[in-house]
């Protein structure tokens, strides 16, 4: 399963955003390292939200913000011809902290199983780590899985909207399980592809 299909035709609806962008001499970095202030407003709405459950309408607004930003960066970079290795860095490095920043708050929610949920959190960094390291050691960059970035923010939005309108319990006690069985999916669906491969 790959959530990322749908890339292309949404990266050519952003080109219009892109070239404003451009224009405004934006550089590519600044966008890719705006995700993380992104995520962290994200993680601040997450940890609120047992006192103040209407913050969690803002999880929504700011995953969709950080899977933008994600899209920009890239087409901005091709765009403007400023593709260079550090820029990569700063993609990786960012897309793992907005990860974190999104999902290990949910491990202190009401209902949430704390080992669960930074379990899964760390398998999902080990599934990103393996999507990385092929493509470091020659072949593509893996985005592939049920559980890729796109479907732990969808999961992640599902849950957020779950808890706002019928309490935190069950949403967060059944969010760490998915986040680790998709997760441990999305891994062992890497792992396959990686060996076949790099054969």
């Amino acid at each position: 399963m790959n959530l990322y299909a749908s890339k292309s035709a949404i990266n050519a609806r952003l080109l219009p955003l892109v070239d404003r962008l451009l224009a405004a001499g934006i550089s590519p970095d600044t966008i890719t390292l705006a995700a993380i202030p992104v995520a962290l407003l994200g993680s601040a709405a997450l940890l609120a939200s047992p006192a103040q459950p209407v913050a969690l309408l803002a999880v929504p607004v700011l995953v969709v913000g950080r899977l933008v930003l994600n899209l920009l960066d890239g087409n901005l970079a091709r765009r403007s011809g400023r593709i260079h290795p550090r820029g990569e860095l700063f993609n990786e490095v960012g897309d793992r902290l907005a990860d974190i920043a999104f999902l290990a708050p949910v491990a202190f929610l009401p209902g949430a199983s704390s080992s669960i949920v930074l379990l899964g959190v760390a398998v999902a960094l080990l599934a990103s780590y393996v999507g990385i390291t092929t493509r470091a050691a020659g072949g593509p960059r893996l985005y592939r899985g049920v559980l890729s970035k796109p479907g732990r923010m969808i999961l992640l939005v599902v849950c957020s909207l779950w808890a706002l309108f019928a309490g935190p319990a069950t949403p967060w006690g059944v969010f760490g399980p998915l986040l680790l069985a998709g997760g441990l999916l999305t891994l062992a669906e890497r792992l396959f592809v990686a060996i076949r491969t790099l054969e």
